[in-house]
């Protein structure tokens, strides 16, 4: 074992000193920023304005090329690959041939349960890097810019076409976008993709167990309690658009009017003026306003609209969507057009409740993480509404997505079916050292996610409060800069004006500092990590402390392996878990309100790459799902099922 240890901390000492290096390099290298264009907050991202990465409709000024499919693949736990330019040579031996959505962790021979093998024969265990590469045809047509489109790849990446290295990466969930003019070329094109992921533990110096690696400039300081995988899990497309371009529109309905910004960019080498319209079945017709754009500029312009009187409202019971069609035109020819869905709805906290269309709603959910057993975090549409359907048939009407930006189609798919959503992006059990590092630097990683999730989610009527963090620090002068940085980075950029919440640690140890919060949250776990007697004390001093703002609960429950049934005291079996929740619900429905969220954790059992998985029964499960991993329900799925939450 320990020459196997001895091996890994060999490979990581070759490895070129950025890359797994605690340093916010990667994060910077993604230029992520916020500029004020015309008055209103737009997020650049690689020097360009973030663009729309959900409109897959018809559009005949812009052609979308698939990049899925066969890749190559190849690890590199020497990190040669780099020196020995695997990004442009001609030898492919070495390589394996793979299908992109990929994930690497699930590659044949993977042992989840199994430490003592940290190298690339054992996939899921192995942290350091790894190549994808292919080859693609293309025409460039006259009068195009051309740029390449990734639905998300996780951990650093760099990313290379033919031989020159186009952009760095680090992230979790965050889609992006790369200008390629110039650099694409008609015929064949070599695309390749460097990923590195970064070690949470190391071997203890006498060998018997592991020390967690903590950072300060990543996304999780500490290792997560999920299963970091990686790999390509998303779509790749290569996009071919017109020069000028509506990269954005972003939307908001309030007092009966619809409000809409387009975001348009210019990268022609000349000036270009013409007409933009928008349009849509919810809205009354509105005139055309021209634009100008300079060579290279980018250019906001602002519409009202009034609503339909025969609109409808967007709500779970009714979720009503509407498309709104913006379009340019010169010398009276389209050039482009961008198709942005959108709901009528308000959703805003009205004391110590919240309120949905004027109408008060509990927040009845769970949490879920993107995976599965055979796929890992490659999922593919009937995975995602698979999510969405064990959601709908535990009978909540709430998820909360932690701690990471998702798939667009998780979006979508709440926007469709009326689920509501905490949307996050990221600050996992940050301590002293990584929150201050992230509250000053503006394009620290917490920050530079927290723009991408801000701007990229705006639109979507589901997602109705945001998260900041999970279980930071609040033990620490640090915590308060941090927090009250997370709500102005929301107030900044959320033009709906959204609540702010996130899940504290505790909520009245330390200072967790709700005077910033607009709804106060936090994860419990009395009963079943904490003794059950502190539930209604908590809750009581909680209250006091926070008056006239509503409670929310982020994560409660048990743990449980589907198939184990016992005596209720039994800790650990699928009645001792049910029960657990029928005890929490009797505490905590009779202070709802002020309570008006509760929050299941988890859905679906899911993999944690914490050592208490590290066995062959556990095989890398956390058992704390209503579910287990193949979407079989649980005792506890039936308690949740039938809880029911006042309103008052």
């Amino acid at each position: 074992m320990k020459a196997i240890f001895s091996a890994l901390i060999l490979s990581i000492s070759v490895l070129h000193a950025d890359d797994f290096a605690d340093a916010p390099d990667f994060a910077h290298a993604m230029q992520i920023e916020t500029r004020e264009l015309g008055g209103f907050p737009v997020v650049f991202h690689y020097g360009e304005i973030r663009p729309d990465f959900e409109d897959h409709s018809a559009n005949p000024h812009r052609r979308r090329s698939s990049l899925d499919g066969p890749w190559h693949f190849r690890f590199d736990p020497e990190n040669i690959g780099l020196t020995e330019k695997w990004h442009s040579s001609s030898d492919l031996d070495a390589w394996t041939s793979v299908n992109v959505p990929h994930c690497w962790d699930m590659m044949a021979g993977g042992r989840f349960w199994d430490w003592s093998d940290r190298s690339m024969k054992n996939p899921p265990m192995y942290d350091g890097a790894a190549w994808y590469r292919r080859d693609f045809d293309t025409e460039l047509l006259p009068g195009k810019s051309h740029r390449l489109e990734f639905l998300g790849v996780p951990h650093r990446v760099r990313i290379f076409l033919n031989g020159e290295l186009l952009a760095r990466h680090e992230g979790g969930g965050q889609p992006f976008s790369l200008n390629l003019s110039n650099k694409v070329r008609s015929g064949s094109n070599t695309l390749a993709v460097q990923i590195i992921r970064l070690p949470n533990f190391r071997e203890k110096k006498d060998g018997k167990g592991f020390d967690e690696i903590e950072y300060t400039h990543t996304r999780h300081p500490k290792a997560p309690d999920n299963w970091p995988y990686a790999g390509i899990p998303r779509s790749v497309s290569l996009i071919s658009e017109n020069l000028v371009t509506i990269r954005k529109t972003q939307i908001r309905t309030l007092d009966g009017k619809l409000e809409a910004i387009l975001c348009l960019s210019n990268h022609d080498t000349k000036a270009h003026n013409g007409l933009a319209s928008i349009s849509s079945s919810a809205i009354e017709s509105t005139a055309a306003l021209p634009y100008e754009i300079a060579p290279g500029g980018h250019q906001l312009l602002r519409f009202s609209a009034p609503l339909k009187k025969d609109a409808s409202l967007w709500s779970p019971d009714s979720p009503q969507l509407y498309q709104l069609v913006a379009s340019l035109s010169e010398d009276d020819a389209a050039i482009d057009q961008l198709q942005t869905t959108f709901g009528i709805r308000s959703f805003r906290v009205d004391g110590t409740r919240f309120s949905l269309n004027n109408e008060p709603i509990f927040l009845k959910g769970a949490a879920f993480y993107e995976e599965h057993p055979t796929r890992g975090n490659a999922l593919t549409e009937s995975d995602h509404r698979d999510f969405f359907k064990l959601a709908k048939d535990a009978k909540a009407n709430f998820v909360r997505l932690h701690v990471a930006e998702r798939h667009p189609l998780t979006y979508q798919l709440a926007d469709q079916q009326g689920v509501l959503l905490c949307g996050e992006w990221g600050g996992f059990w940050y301590k002293e050292k990584s929150m201050d590092a992230q509250t000053k630097d503006s394009q620290s990683i917490f920050q530079s996610l927290g723009r991408c999730a801000l701007w990229d989610l705006m639109n979507h009527p589901s997602v109705v409060i945001w998260g900041i963090h999970n279980e930071c620090h609040q033990f620490c002068p640090e915590y308060e800069r941090f927090v009250k940085m997370g709500h102005e980075l929301v107030d900044q950029h959320d033009w709906q004006e959204r609540p702010v919440t996130w899940a504290a640690w505790h909520p009245h140890m330390g200072q967790p500092h709700f005077e910033h919060a607009d709804a106060v949250g936090f994860n419990e776990y009395r009963g079943a990590m904490d003794p059950f007697e502190k539930l209604e004390p908590d809750l009581k001093r909680t209250i006091k402390e926070n008056p006239d703002k509503p409670l929310i609960i982020l994560e409660n429950g048990g743990w449980s392996k589907l198939g184990d049934r016992g005596p209720k005291e039994r800790k650990g079996n699928e009645n001792w878990q049910a029960h657990l929740l029928t005890r929490q619900h009797e505490v905590l429905s009779r202070f709802s309100p002020p309570l008006s969220g509760y929050t299941y954790w988890l859905l679906v059992d899911y993999r944690s790459r914490k050592t208490y998985t590290g066995n062959r029964k556990s095989d890398g499960w956390s058992r704390m799902g209503m579910y287990n991993e193949y979407g079989q329900p649980k005792l506890v799925r039936d308690v949740f099922r039938d809880l029911s939450w006042p309103v008052r």
